[in-house]
């Protein structure tokens, strides 16, 4: 017996759809105990969801799977529910209450069919294809279409599908070359054997609840059954009419090769079958891609087969895509009579460029994968050249056309490059990957090893270059240090020198002939060290080597240093004269420990350190890196540093600040006077801002003068019961004591300045320059108040 309750209108047990994609399909909500609920989809199968849409007063039904539908809220009222098909009400089928265990993402969702009629079932259709007779197979079941689930669908399912529409036969589609569908998804499984006069008759499943849009199938389906042209060749696509795509006419239409195994054999046959005389194969990276069918995968030729098709090869193609179709390049000539000629095509020179080999009746390129100069050396007395080296791609034009040789390796006795072992699989060079070589006519070695210094800024400093095998050309920075350039600069003549790296020079071209050079110091000649001549690496932008050059090895006037470019006297570049010429210091490590050094050097009492943003480049050379003072030396060149100076730049320059007076107290300044030059010029520009700045001090203090003498004119002078000192020795004090710098001894003997080198100037001279200012040494007004030309002039009456 059943008992129903009417709820609001609502009996209990009543069904609905909601929350779907049509009216027909989505979540099944229950009406039960007055409250609508969802239903648990554990063992919903396809049994439960036909009952559920009767119910509905629908024909039939199948289950939606959790995912295809948006989860529900509230109660979860059926679970575990139990079908056995005759039932008319779901609530009459067997169910577990207990739906403790359930959440809504286990939600189930049917999809409703109103036609029960099977006139039409089978029915198939191609949609979302490039062309009609390609794209997603769709099938009509219980009264509505839907697609195929690709699981184990294969070319003999597609050939039934093909046939039952029409054609002579068809091949699958994998679901990655065709559109999406929507809707339900009907077949799962499909496994025909071939003969079926339509898809419904093969074997299949309808379970297909773990399936996705993403796995639906495609079929290519053909009309011509006729095997007249079957298995013909093209070429399609190429640089030229004999090298491109290969394309096969196959089952009525054309199609692509698959490259997966195919290699030259097969591509000789290809090229036989198409009336060449020989042929190599073309990798995908180097032709265009193809559309439309995949025909042939792994093909496997023994070189006697007359047509492609009579090698073996597999028609399953579904791992393959268009980006894996193969090109070949085919040969009309087979002579052989200038079989291995080679050729230099365009460099910068006749003698150096791309190598090129006639082979195969073709001119092509050589691989330079492990080809090295003793190669190199081979193919250039091949074309008459005395000797030669190896050129890299990088300084070479990329060829065209077909990659010859790889892996080239020549003993150095051969006549010829083709006497040579080589391999001629070349899928893996690129037109990047072309050897250049670099070829010489002169073998004399009377001028072997000559140096010379070019494209400097001076004749003793530039690029260095060396006459080698006929030829000059550049050194290779590597490993390159000054005990090199001092035996470069020795066999050139000069008294030493050191390295200048590539960054200071000019580039270079042509060769690069050494590499590696590294000398012990006691050999006359560059060559006489010891080096590589392997330059393959190296490049004249980055790596090409110069020297600077000393004519001078005096030491008398070695470690003498300078201030250069500075806003005063005492501060500024500092500068060493080093192996005969005025060089800077890098301030690498550089402190105020190490200036106040320098500074003592140069006769002052104490320096620090300036950095390098308060002073202008320096140029020339850079003497000396790191250096490191304990603060007792009496030179800088007595402190630890480093000659190698190859990573500073004049911008990093070091500066120094000095100080010529010593003392802490407000008194005169009786220190030393500096010993040194100075280069200073601005040194008049600073005198002439502080004598305007006295001058206008001084008019301010007569200005103050004349207002109080007018303040006080009408009364009569009273002599003070107290005297005081006059206020004008305030004022002095205050004037001493901005100015300690000027001494009061303007008839001091000075020593002759160290240097006469222009624009130098001297200290001692600048402060002969301050004494135009001072009078005299009784003056009223004390000379360290005068600056410039400029003095203050104090009335009697104050004084």
């Amino acid at each position: 017996m059943e008992l129903a309750f009417l709820v609001n209108g609502q009996l209990s047990g009543s069904l609905r759809i909601t929350a779907g994609y049509a009216v027909n399909a989505g979540r099944l909500d229950f009406f039960y105990n007055g409250e609508w609920g969802t239903v648990c989809d554990n063992h919903f199968d396809n049994i439960d969801a036909t009952v559920a849409c009767r119910q509905l007063g629908y024909c039939s039904g199948i289950i939606y799977p959790a995912d295809r539908i948006r989860d529900g809220h509230g109660a979860i009222w059926l679970n575990d529910v139990n079908c056995t098909g005759s039932e008319s009400k779901l609530l009459h089928c067997a169910y577990n209450a207990d739906s403790t265990r359930c959440r809504h993402y286990d939600d189930v969702g049917i999809h409703c069919f109103l036609s029960c009629s099977t006139e039409e079932d089978g029915g198939l259709r191609i949609t979302a294809g490039y062309a009609e007779h390609q794209g997603r197979l769709e099938i009509k079941y219980r009264g509505e279409w839907g697609t195929v689930c690709n699981n184990h669908f294969g070319n003999v399912d597609s050939e039934v599908a093909c046939r039952q529409l029409g054609y002579c036969s068809g091949i699958m589609q994998p679901a990655d070359r065709i559109h999406h569908g929507t809707g339900a998804i009907w077949l799962n499984d499909v496994n025909c054997s071939g003969s079926e006069s339509i898809l419904l008759d093969c074997n299949f499943n309808n379970v297909t609840y773990k399936c996705d849009h993403r796995h639906d199938v495609g079929v290519h389906c053909f009309l011509n059954c006729s095997t007249e042209d079957t298995g013909d060749l093209r070429i399609t696509a190429g640089y030229a009419k004999h090298q491109g795509r290969l394309e096969i006419k196959y089952r009525g239409e054309w199609g692509t090769v698959c490259r997966d195994n195919f290699e030259n054999v097969d591509a000789e046959i290809a090229c036989k079958q198409l009336g060449y005389c020989s042929g190599i194969m073309q990798p995908a990276k180097m032709i265009h891609y193809g559309y439309g069918a995949i025909w042939l995968n792994e093909v496997n030729c023994s070189g006697f087969e007359s047509k492609l098709l009579d090698c073996n090869f597999n028609n399953v193609t579904l791992q393959c895509d268009h980006w894996d179709d193969i090109g070949i390049h085919c040969f009309l000539n087979c002579s052989a009579e200038d079989e291995g000629d080679l050729r230099i095509r365009p460099g910068y020179a006749k003698n150096q460029g791309r190598l090129e080999i006639k082979y195969r009746g073709e001119w092509g390129t050589v691989c330079h994968n492990h080809f090295g100069n003793v190669d190199a050396e081979v193919a250039c007395r091949q074309l008459g050249y005395c000797s030669g080296i190896m050129q890299p791609a990088k300084l070479i034009q990329n060829g065209h056309g077909a990659v010859w040789l790889n892996d080239v390796n020549c003993s150095g006795s051969e006549s010829k490059l083709l006497d040579c072992k080589f391999n001629n699989v070349t899928l893996q060079c690129y037109y990047w990957d072309d050897v250049g070589v670099h070829c010489f006519l002169n073998c004399s070695t009377e001028d072997e090893g000559i140096l010379r210094i070019t494209a400097g800024y001076a004749k003793h400093q530039g690029r260095l270059e060396i006459h080698y095998r006929g030829e000059w050309g550049t050194v290779c920075e590597n490993h390159l240090g000054n005990v090199d350039a001092e035996v470069a600069c020795k066999q050139l003549g000069y008294c030493s020198g050191i390295m200048q790296p590539a960054n200071f020079i000019h580039h270079g071209k042509g060769a690069i002939w050494l590499n590696d050079v590294n000398c012990s110091g006691s050999e006359n000649k560059l060559l006489d060290c010891n080096f590589n001549n392997v330059t393959l690496q190296c490049d004249h932008y980055w790596n090409g080597v110069g020297v600077h050059c000393f004519l001078s090895c005096s030491t008398e006037d070695e470690g003498r240093l300078r201030i250069a470019n500075g806003y005063a006297m005492h501060q500024g570049r500092l500068e060493i004269h080093y192996k005969g010429e005025w060089g800077t210091v890098c301030d690498n490590h550089f402190e105020d420990i190490d200036a106040e050094v320098a500074c003592r050097q140069l006769g002052y009492c104490s320096g620090i350190m300036q950095p390098k943003l308060l002073i202008p480049d320096g140029h020339g050379p850079i003497w000396i890196n790191k250096v490191k003072c304990l603060g007792s030396e009496k030179r800088l060149l007595n402190c630890i540093y480093n000659e190698d100076t190859s990573n500073c730049r004049h911008s990093e320059d070091v500066g120094v600040h000095c100080f010529l007076n010593c003392s802490t107290e407000d008194r005169e300044d009786e220190g030393v006077t500096p010993h040194d030059n100075v280069i200073h010029p601005t040194s008049d520009v600073v005198v002439v801002v502080i004598g305007a700045a006295a001058v206008i001090f001084g008019a301010v203090v007569l200005l103050l003068i004349c207002w109080c003498r007018r303040h006080y004119s009408g009364r009569p002078y009273e002599e003070p019961n107290n005297p005081s000192p006059p206020r004008t020795e305030g004022l002095y004090e205050e004037l001493n004591n901005q100015y300690p710098a000027i001494t009061r001894r303007p008839n001091a003997e000075l020593e002759d300045p160290v240097s006469a080198e222009p624009g130098i100037y001297n200290v001692y001279d600048t402060i002969h320059d301050y004494s135009e200012v001072i009078e005299n040494e009784d003056s009223s007004v004390p000379e360290s108040s005068m600056m410039g030309s400029a003095h203050l002039d104090i009335p009697e009456s104050v004084a």
